[in-house]
């Protein structure tokens, strides 16, 4: 039994839920937590070319860092720089989950702490999370060297598992692809635990009917996401 996690570097709402994933594990550090990188930015895109997507993004942050807590105000002077010409840091969630894939086997056990690193890199610290100075710094918080991850980051065996990671998370969704996504996975069976940004309280309360198998087919609601087409719903919950 374990908690089936589907996120993605670049949504903002998986940033957001952030804390609602630390919270979950400490409240049950029994529960393995198994994270799978989704395929939301699925070609290159620059931050300007998703502010003229979006021309509402610097709103729509603040509404998120309302919402969930987690602070916007670096990403949104990092929008505002992009719409000049700097710091325009490019965004491809298939790119990402190369990076996920060697610390995984580096260092195994910390797939969730890893993933947050990069969430919080982007939308936290307004950092250029696809470059190889941060995978760098990132790898040395669990002391794997830049030689380590290079030649990881080389082998066909990680590139294989990223790939096929991605297509298992593409699978479990099917054609609501939603990010962030949450399961509480017993052998072949999934419970849903949250689709989209929910908050604690409500995931709690899904968690423990699911463990107590009290409503082991209830669909929880829908909550604010990042859909498959790369764009992100501004509604936030109730």
């Amino acid at each position: 039994m374990h908690l089936l996690y589907i996120t993605d570097v670049f949504c903002p709402w998986c940033y957001g839920f952030i804390p609602v994933m630390r919270r979950l594990t400490r409240d049950h550090p029994s529960l393995p937590v198994r994270v799978l990188g989704g395929n939301l930015v699925e070609s290159p895109q620059r931050i300007s070319e998703m502010l003229e997507e979006h021309p509402t993004l610097p709103a729509f942050f603040e509404r998120l860092e309302q919402t969930t807590g987690q602070t916007t105000a670096r990403f949104r002077e990092l929008v505002k720089a992009s719409s000049n010409g700097d710091q325009n840091w490019l965004m491809h969630s298939a790119a990402m989950n190369l990076p996920l894939a060697a610390l995984r086997r580096l260092a195994p056990g910390h797939e969730l702490e890893q993933m947050e690193a990069f969430e919080e890199g982007f939308y936290g610290e307004a950092r250029d999370v696809m470059a190889s100075d941060f995978w760098n710094s990132v790898a040395a918080r669990w002391d794997v060297s830049q030689a380590q991850l290079q030649t990881a980051l080389h082998d066909p065996a990680v590139r294989q598992t990223a790939e096929k990671d991605a297509r298992t998370a593409a699978d479990i969704m099917g054609e609501l692809c939603l990010y962030p996504t949450l399961y509480l996975a017993q052998g072949a069976r999934r419970t849903l635990l949250a689709r989209g940004y929910v908050p604690y309280e409500r995931v709690k309360d899904a968690l423990e009917a699911a463990l107590s198998d009290a409503a082991p087919e209830a669909v929880f609601p829908e909550g604010a996401a990042c859909g498959i087409d790369g764009c992100c719903d501004m509604k936030t919950t109730d």
